[in-house]
């Protein structure tokens, strides 16, 4: 029997280790989440609210306990895991508030006919989640499908099977039905086998580009829908500003948003020259400061990565670019356990590997621009595209600009976020389909039409 092994990437000690589940038990959980979809679908929206309310004050409840969790699994400093369960407990709270108004039928009169739509249910979703933000994007997505009245099976993220058994956990206690939300313990090879199956009605992902091409595939064989989330490559603009320290500080928060593993955390610095030898001095003066160390401690401010495997993949990534004759103004190394030396790469320019791939790890990748031209031109250079954030004194044309970027969320002389209410989703190789936002509460529904001959 394989298994699924919990490893504190701080301290590199095994926290648990799960068993898989065979096809045999996986078929009969996806039996009996259909059975639950069938046997409760007609659930009001006042009850189905209440228990995702209940969830939300779990979350709240056992912060302390479940941010630990976090930190243990995936390396995530504890004051910020945290801050990301309230904030996943407020964004429980919107879903169950908002879903009714959203989700209800409306009434349509045209000429001789009027017709009725409804969003119904669809059956069973399937869905594997990543492993950066272990409770805050796997449950944005359950709770808004259970507020439809889907019924959901999640395989979690390898490397944080406590965070996954947690949140099957939280379900139990909210006293959600029984077989609503499961929690699959799965191999990725099963995957074709619970994609084919019957009651399967959806698939989402959130992956890299092999896994993306790979669950897509299997989607389109068995002719399920699906909405896929890959590779970011965001884009920081810097034009003209009278601080560049302080702007040099804001692009730093920008990039470790979640400590370098943030899918919409800044990553390629697109700084005019007239600014661009500061900016990067002041990145670099950033970075030494950095303190190294456990992530349950209140003064460390660098983390680990979460994976070994991460961090190598980090570092190939910089020695390549390096080598493409980018600039490193900082110590690039591997360090010890799954530490990787904050690192700046200046003079990057397209072709070089940190400019066309996404980097999840403490590096920050400066690039040259001569004009407002140029730099409107190297942020839509990419093929992973989610939010681009641009800084600059003149608002008004801080706008104009934003308007000539192609990308899909873009914010002015602010850091990328996000919030239950706003979608969220890319273009081109980042992503189809779109999260949050009252159209995610649409997404996984049947939207039908009921037409009446007028009396």
């Amino acid at each position: 029997m394989a298994t699924v092994t919990s490893v504190n990437p701080y301290t590199q000690q095994v926290n648990a280790t799960f068993e898989t589940l065979s096809d045999n038990e996986v078929n009969m959980i996806i039996d009996r989440a259909h059975q639950a979809y069938l046997s409760r679908k007609n659930l009001s929206f006042t009850d189905r609210a209440q228990y995702c309310f209940q969830l939300a004050d779990l979350l709240d409840k056992h912060n302390d306990e479940l941010a630990k969790l976090e930190t243990m699994e995936m390396g995530r400093l504890l004051s910020v895991a945290k801050k990301w369960l309230t904030s996943t407990a407020d964004l429980i709270r919107w879903y169950a508030h908002n879903a009714e108004s959203y989700l209800a039928p409306k009434q349509f009169n045209e000429y001789w006919i009027q017709w009725i739509t409804q969003y119904d249910p669809l059956w069973v979703i399937f869905w594997v989640a990543p492993w950066n933000f272990p409770f805050n994007q796997l449950l944005r997505a359950a709770v808004a499908n259970i507020m439809a009245w889907n019924t959901v099976v999640y395989k979690h993220a390898s490397n944080v099977p406590l965070c996954a058994q947690a949140i099957h956990d939280l379900f139990e206690k909210a006293w959600f039905p029984e077989w609503v939300y499961t929690n699959l313990f799965v191999h990725s090879s099963q995957s074709e086998f619970i994609i084919a199956h019957k009651y399967i009605a959806w698939v989402n992902l959130t992956w890299s580009e092999g896994a993306w091409s790979a669950i897509w595939s299997l989607a389109w064989k068995y002719l399920k829908p699906s909405v896929l989330e890959l590779w970011w490559n965001d884009a920081f603009v810097l034009l003209d500003h009278n601080d560049t320290e302080a702007m040099a500080n804001v692009a730093m928060q920008c990039r470790i948003s979640n400590w370098w593993q943030r899918c919409n955390a800044s990553k390629r610095f697109i700084v005019l020259e007239k600014h661009y030898d500061q900016f990067v001095d002041a990145l670099v003066s950033y970075m030494e400061w950095l303190v190294l160390g456990d992530p349950m401690h209140t003064d460390t401010t660098l983390p680990p990565l979460a994976k070994k495997q991460l961090v190598e993949e980090v570092h190939q990534q910089v020695t390549d670019t390096i080598a493409q004759w980018a600039i490193c103004k900082t110590w690039w190394s591997a360090l010890m356990w799954n530490f990787y030396a904050p690192t700046v790469l200046a003079h990057v320019k397209p072709g070089m590997v940190s400019f066309e791939q996404e980097i999840f790890g403490p590096v920050a990748s400066v690039i040259l621009s001569w004009s407002i031209e140029e730099s409107i031109a190297l942020a839509n250079q990419s093929e992973f595209w989610l939010s681009a954030v641009v800084y600059w004194d003149n608002s008004k044309q801080c706008q104009s600009v934003a308007h000539r970027l192609q990308w899909w969320m873009i914010f002015i002389n602010m850091p990328a976020w996000s919030q239950a209410s706003l979608p969220f989703g890319g273009i081109k190789k980042s992503w189809y389909g779109k999260e949050n936002g009252p159209d995610w509460l649409r997404a996984f529904t049947n939207k039908k039409v009921i037409i009446l001959k007028k009396e």
